[in-house]
Formats: structure tokens, sequence, C-alpha cells
């Protein structure tokens, strides 16, 4: 653009549409929740959550490499605006073609500390096994807080573990207040083999119970090494009192004491001369 108040009306109006997608993603899921996963706000979000995707980093490189580059294109004001127009159309083609590879790679990262990301290892390793698409079905409204639960301790886990996952949201209002009275909300369906089974809890521990039952794998036991404690004070300090009480103290006040040496001395040869003059 040509004026600074123009690039910033479009830079909002580019965040403004990523909100948007967000909102569509919450209603309808499925390629949708997909396309709203690389999105700044998204891309950040899991960052701060210790959690990298590979697939994301890359994308995320493709697309600022695409705006330095379209940036690029257009700065050269001499060239005709149609060629800089056909070169932009070439450039946004490449990277849709680059972008699309790499939303198919997989590999991830939980950098957290207690994997807060991730099931336990255990069970990361049966639901590898599964070969065939899982399908779940949930119906709940995008501002249910159950629906919120489900995707960020058990979706959002089972799609970077399992290879096929397809989840579909059915609701017919945003907030579910008044589909209560339907017998069919709050209803997870998972299907996998031709065969189904139903759930209306939202923790981890339901959802893979009726996968494991679907797909015919037994529970892996439970391990005490994946269960985050955190980390205690298993030692009392010792002589914590005394360099808090006396060592610290002493040690300010006689800094406070070296850097106003000066002024102190003058101060007290001073007071010693009026005190001799008051004697005298």
């Amino acid at each position: 653009v040509d004026h600074p108040s123009t690039a910033a009306i479009v830079t909002l109006a580019v965040t403004v549409g990523t909100w948007i997608l967000t909102f569509i993603a919450a209603v309808n899921g499925g390629i949708w929740e997909r396309i709203v996963g690389y999105t700044p706000t998204a891309v950040v979000a899991q960052f701060q959550h210790g959690l990298i995707r590979l697939d994301v980093v890359l994308i995320a490189t493709v697309l600022i490499a695409t705006g330095l580059l379209l940036a690029a294109i257009w700065i050269r004001i001499g060239i005709a605006p149609q060629r800089r127009a056909y070169e932009s159309i070439a450039l946004a083609a490449i990277a849709s073609v680059v972008i699309f590879a790499c939303s198919f790679v997989n590999a991830s990262w939980d950098t957290s500390e207690n994997r807060m990301n991730s099931f336990p290892r255990a069970d990361e390793q049966a639901l590898r096994q599964i070969r065939s698409p899982l399908q779940i079905e949930v119906h709940l409204a995008p501002e249910d807080p159950r629906r919120v639960d489900f995707e960020r301790r058990v979706l959002s886990k089972l799609i970077r573990v399992v290879p096929k996952v397809e989840e579909r949201y059915v609701s017919a209002t945003s907030i579910g207040l008044f589909e209560q009275s339907n017998p069919h909300y709050g209803e997870i369906w998972y299907r996998l083999n031709g065969r189904e089974a139903m759930s209306r809890a939202t923790t981890p521990e339901a959802a893979l119970e009726n996968i494991y039952s679907l797909a015919g794998i037994s529970p892996p036991p439970e391990d005490d090494a994946d269960i985050f404690r955190g980390h205690p004070l298993t030692t009392p300090p010792k002589g914590a009192a005394i360099v808090f009480y006396v060592v610290w103290p002493v040690l300010v006040a006689t800094f406070a004491f070296l850097l106003h040496k000066e002024e102190t001395w003058t101060y007290g040869s001073r007071l010693a001369w009026r005190c001799s003059l008051c004697c005298w």
C-alpha cells in the first residue's frame, strides 16, 4: 500500500479475519479446525504451552517468507502493476502447494515438564497401533465448557498420536442453552472398525476406555514414572534463619555504610566539633 495508515487497516483486517476463522472452526470443526491451528494466535498459544509441531513451524516459516517476498515484489515501483500482480499470483500458488504439503507432517514434541499436551507414554504407544480411521461425533455446542474441556484434554492429544482422526460436531445453537431438552445433547460417539460406543464423559480416562474397547486393545498399566509430582522440597533449609535475619542485614548495612562513608564521616566530625564547643 502507499500509506502507513492503509497498511495498518489491512493488518487489522487480516487479524480480524483470523478471529472469524476461529469462530467458524468452533461452530463447524473439521477442516476449519485444521486451518485455525496455523493462525498466529493458535501458534503462539501452542508455544506457550510447550508444544512444538513441525507442521506449524514449517507453515509459519512459509507464510513469513511469502510475506517478505510479496513485499519485495510490490516495493518495485518501476515495474508494471500487471506484472507484479502475475508474480504475486504465482507466489501465492507456490506457497499454497508448499503449505498443503507441510500440513501432512505429523511430527511434534511436547517440551512441557508435566507433559500437559500428551497422554502417558504407555497410552501413546497403544494408540499408535490403531491404523483405521477413528471417527468422533460430539453433540456439544461451541461455547459449552464440556466441549472446550474435551478438545483440550482429549481431542488435541488424539490428533497428535492416532494417524487418522475425523471429528464432527453437532449442535443447533452456539451456546447449547436451549438444547438441554434434546436427549442426544451431550453425547460423544466413537466409531472405529464398524463398531461404535457412546459416552457423555469428557475426561481422558473415559475416552481412552471407549477407544481401547472399540480397537480391541488391552489398556496398558499405569506407570508412576509418567506422573508429574512437581518439585517438592525434600531437604529442610539449614541455616536459612541465620542467613536471612543476621548475615543479609549485616551485609546490607555494611554496603550502605561504605557507600555513604564520606557523608557519614563529615556528619560525625561536625557533631564532635559542636560537642567540644559546648563542653568548653
